[in-house]
């Protein structure tokens, strides 16, 4: 959507067109920044792709290139920050930076204030210890003095707490299990400081689970009306597409050999923080639509898949 001088005010994306357009004009609208929209709106230029997944990638990409005065997701990825585990800081053990400072910062994440508030909440909860199994940690109304023992124990079950899926899910079952017990104790403030935490918690635990793409090489492919799309993806990056009016095993065969063989295509540049809101796009694209066949490629992996990927091309859609 453009204004009277030809700038991009808005970009958004629809399987039906005609009633996402339409839906903009009724006379019941009561949202204000829709209706200061609909009256810059001078022109309205549509582009249309192939798959819903290029859509929400062509969509995700010129936002960020124009940054639309009236969208508001994908235009601030540069403000995406880390969590980064300190190496000697016994004031703050858990810091917010800008970059990737070492292999101990996590992320990048969307939500800079969720994470302000967890690092200040944490403040009250060191030192965690690892007990067996099981994490040892204690709400104090004043932040705790570690020393250096405490401090490298704190340490280290951070790093287990944020680098492994099933370790921030002990975790926050235990915090769970903590608010509980200070809601029966009738220790609301406790239970309280508890609750907030446990919602910052799982915000990161979120956020992190659910990558099917993680340093794996995807084929994906989809049916169309006229013809066939497939897709390349290295690491939740789609590096590669091409269209087919017709499709047999030779020419899925040749796709991938021939992107193998083309190194250039791996290539590309990755920004890190920029390829979040894409990678996120492709993982939610490839779990939840059922008309996209996936496939995960090995590099040693020989191509007897081939058959079955394409009778399951062919049900599709």
């Amino acid at each position: 959507m453009k204004d009277s001088l030809g700038n991009i005010i808005y970009i958004g994306k629809s399987k039906s067109l005609n009633k996402r357009v339409r839906s903009y004009f009724q006379r019941n609208i009561d949202f204000n920044k829709i209706k200061q929209l609909v009256f810059n709106i001078h022109d309205i230029e549509t582009i249309i792709t192939d798959t819903h997944l290029e859509a929400q990638i062509l969509e995700c990409s010129l936002i960020k290139k124009y940054k639309p005065i009236y969208n508001s997701q994908f235009k601030n990825d540069k403000k995406y920050i880390y969590l980064t585990v300190e190496e000697n800081n016994r004031y703050n053990p858990l810091a917010i930076t800008l970059e990737r400072e070492s292999n101990f910062s996590f992320g990048p994440y969307r939500s800079k204030n969720s994470l302000m508030e967890l690092v200040n909440l944490l403040k009250n909860l060191y030192p965690i210890r690892k007990d067996k199994d099981l994490y040892d940690f204690n709400y104090h109304p004043l932040p705790a003095k570690m020393d250096e023992g405490e401090f490298k124990e704190n340490r280290k079950s951070l790093i287990e707490i944020l680098s492994h899926e099933k370790a921030m899910e002990i975790f926050i079952s235990l915090i769970n299990n903590k608010m509980e017990e200070a809601s029966l104790q009738l220790q609301f403030e406790r239970a309280s400081y508890y609750r907030d935490l446990l919602s910052h918690f799982n915000y990161l635990f979120n956020s992190n689970r659910g990558d099917v793409t993680k340093g794996k090489e995807i084929l994906a492919g989809e049916k169309l009306d006229d013809g066939y799309k497939l897709f390349y993806i290295v690491d939740g990056n789609l590096i590669y597409k091409k269209k087919f009016n017709d499709i047999d095993e030779d020419n899925i065969k040749d796709f991938i050999v021939n992107v193998k063989r083309d190194k250039h295509l791996n290539d590309y540049i990755y920004n890190e923080k920029s390829k979040l809101d894409f990678k996120t796009i492709i993982n939610r694209e490839l779990k939840t639509n059922p008309s996209i066949v996936v496939q995960y490629l090995d590099e040693n992996m020989d191509l007897s898949f081939l058959n079955d990927f394409l009778n399951q091309l062919e049900t599709t859609k």
